[in-house]
């Protein structure tokens, strides 16, 4: 099965280099991926109604023969209107910028053809807009899955080409799981999970369920697996960092005392660096918490002792702004650090990997670009992963991996500031020791948090225009980077908020851009050049701008409470109230309304996961894909918490493949 997933994309009818570019582009690089672009939804196609059945608002099918086929217009903008009749009535079809379907030999007079679409009224007769067609003998009914756009691909298309794709996967294909999953937990086998997804037979949400669980479990025994094996490799010796005073002193010059939370932290920290055998602590701290000065305290010890700290960062926004923190909390100590990303210049790359080979520089913060095998350490003795949660396993470790021959092993703490129930976290991340960092520091307000539909925004206009009157600047969170047809993506919010504030320099951002256009948008936001950000989740840690009091988030329903909690964070981060907008869908059911009103009294992460896990713990079977947590392909961590609970206790033995590892754990996993 592995083996057919790994296979380039172009094997799939229609897709040719430049298609195949756009798609891995957007992270999908194998048909493998491919198939994992499971549907948002299922529409019931089994019924055909006759045309004098339709009223305004129905979404239907039809079938009917073509009347009449005319165009209006020139060029580009030429609408072609078609009159479908069936033996009940007629109704009109219109079709904009679409003259090539004048010389479409399939739409003549007299042809008959099946339709769907959403019915409208205009002048008193019934029409349909942009209705999707088909001859009558490529019409079967049954259940239609129904996808979201993918690098500029309609659902239409991408449902075709998903169907070709899996008539690629012969019936032998199978998974080393199958068997083991299908004999004792009674799961389909993992081709019959995804034809079950892609194509269903009927609506039997029951087994849809099935087959999503039956995806996860490969994903989650892979994943625990890896757990497992890292657990054993953490038990070893590990050099002790104990005499120096480099830490105490930066203890000493910071601007507040410790909290209590920062304070139990740090002596956990500090006993595993004396004590003599490996660190390997996940310290999980609430948004604001103060992990950063944690961080500086264990890399000062490290550089006080003579060795080097590297603190490994998921995005160079994130990177950028850890190393102007910590080069501010340094230079009272005489401590240089330095910054290694993707976008340094060969020249300062070159002499950076020869100060830290030869032992000169004791400190720096990175990206991917610290994991390059061309990085080499003098004596490396504390690697800290940051937001470890979007990096794989391995790559977690491949910091801390940098040892040379016969020296001990490197001290690692991993941090986040994703707030995960404790009994989830020890499943999670069952390698590593836990600290938990509760609290906010002095000064800091709880940020003022509504919950809105989205039919009633106009208000909100009028709240913005006061927080970009008071010099203050405002998030606009939206769901997606590619255009879609709720309006939902980068591109369509920042014109949508351009005509209402064309002094506010709205500009969009996403983890598509080119590395420069992102620190150009944030550096332009940050001075204040543009006062309204248009952002998808690429924001959600490491941005600090204290000037931003408001942060809007469309679609809120479809997130969990931990990121929604996060990409609050973005805002009160200075003496001023910070406000919350969480704008909940048209389709936002009782439930998850009820779970968004937790936010609105509930300014504590951890207190909200533990609310998400009670509340959403069973999960739901299709369509919450589009939000899941970042390192994972399939798994939400609030939704899925049974399942991987259940896994945990219950893991099968078997050793996956290093292509089974290669396709669930991609090397790149850093989000959105």
């Amino acid at each position: 099965m592995y083996d057919l997933f790994a296979q380039p994309l172009t094997v799939i009818p229609g897709i040719g280099a430049t298609l195949e570019k756009r798609l891995m582009s957007r992270g999908i690089n194998c048909i493998g991926d491919f198939l994992l672009h499971l549907p948002k939804d299922y529409v019931d196609d089994r019924h055909v109604m006759p045309i004098a059945s339709l009223q305004e608002g129905m979404d239907a099918r039809i079938n009917g023969r073509i009347v009449s086929k005319q165009a209006r217009g020139f060029g580009r903008n030429r609408q072609v209107m078609i009159k479908l009749a069936d033996e009940t009535g007629f109704i009109a079809l219109n079709f904009f910028h679409s003259g090539y379907m004048m010389t479409d030999a399939r739409l003549t007079e007299g042809r008959e053809i099946s339709v769907r679409g959403s019915v409208e009224s205009w002048k008193g007769y019934l029409q349909m807009n942009h209705p999707d067609w088909c001859v009558m003998e490529a019409y079967h009914p049954g259940y239609r899955p129904v996808y979201a756009s993918l690098a500029g691909l309609g659902g239409k298309r991408i449902s075709t080409m998903i169907k070709q794709v899996l008539a690629l996967l012969p019936t032998t294909a199978a998974s080393p799981l199958d068997a083991r999953l299908a004999s004792e937990f009674h799961l389909p086998d993992l081709r019959s999970a995804l034809a079950r997804l892609h194509g269903p037979e009927d609506a039997d949400r029951d087994l849809l369920e099935k087959a999503n669980v039956r995806l996860k479990s490969e994903e989650v025994i892979i994943y625990l697996h890896l757990m497992r094996e890292k657990k054993v490799a953490a038990d070893c010796p590990g050099l002790t960092l104990q005499r120096e005073g480099l830490s105490e002193q930066l203890l000493n010059s910071l601007p507040f005392p410790l909290t209590e939370a920062q304070t139990t932290v740090w002596s956990d920290i500090s006993q595993d660096l004396h004590s003599g055998k490996r660190m390997h602590r996940l310290l999980q701290g609430d948004v604001g918490a103060g992990k950063t000065w944690i961080a500086a305290l264990a890399m000062a010890k490290a550089a006080g002792c003579g060795y080097q700290a590297a603190l490994l960062a998921p995005t160079e926004v994130l990177a950028n702004q850890h190393a102007e923190t910590l080069a501010e909390l340094f230079a009272p100590l005489g401590l240089e650090i330095k910054l290694l990303t993707g976008s340094t210049r060969a020249r300062a790359r070159r002499e950076m990997l020869a100060e830290l080979q030869s032992g000169e520089l004791k400190l720096i913060v990175g990206t991917h670009a610290l994991l390059t095998e061309d990085v080499h350490f003098k004596q490396l003795a504390l690697a800290l992963v940051d937001e470890q949660h979007r990096f794989g396993v391995r790559q977690r470790w491949a910091l801390a991996d940098k040892k040379r021959e016969g020296h001990e092993a490197v001290h690692l703490l991993g941090m986040t500031a994703t707030p995960i129930p404790r009994t989830l976290a020890l499943a999670l991340y069952g390698d590593m020791d836990l600290s938990i960092m509760r609290g906010m520091p002095p000064g800091r307000k709880p940020v003022e948090t509504r919950v809105i539909a989205s039919s009633k925004m106009q208000p909100l206009i009028g709240g913005m225009q006061r927080i970009l009157d008071g010099d203050g600047r405002i998030y606009w969170i939206v769901p997606r980077i590619d255009e879609d047809e709720d309006g939902l993506s980068v591109d369509q919010r920042v014109e949508l908020l351009k005509g209402y504030f064309p002094d506010a320099n709205v500009i969009g951002l996403h983890g598509r851009m080119k590395s420069k256009d992102k620190h150009a948008a944030l550096e332009a936001f940050t001075t204040g050049q543009c006062t309204i950000l248009v952002s998808t989740t690429v924001v959600e840690v490491g941005v600090n701008v204290p000037e931003a009091r408001l942060i809007v988030i469309e679609a809120a329903q479809a997130y969990g409470l931990a990121q929604l909690h996060q990409l609050r964070g973005r805002v009160g981060r200075s003496s001023d109230q910070g406000y919350c907008m969480l704008v909940a869908g048209p389709e936002t059911s009782e439930g998850s309304m009820a779970r968004l009103k937790q936010m609105v009294n509930t300014h504590d992460g951890l207190e909200l996961a533990e609310a998400d896990l009670a509340m959403r713990g069973g999960g739901d079977a299709v369509g919450t894909r589009q939000h899941g947590d970042a390192g994972f392909r399939l798994l939400n961590m609030s939704e899925d918490a049974g399942l991987i609970r259940q896994w945990f206790e219950n893991l099968p033995e078997f050793t996956p493949s290093e292509d089974m590892q290669r396709f669930w754990r991609p090397f790149a996993e850093s989000t959105d």
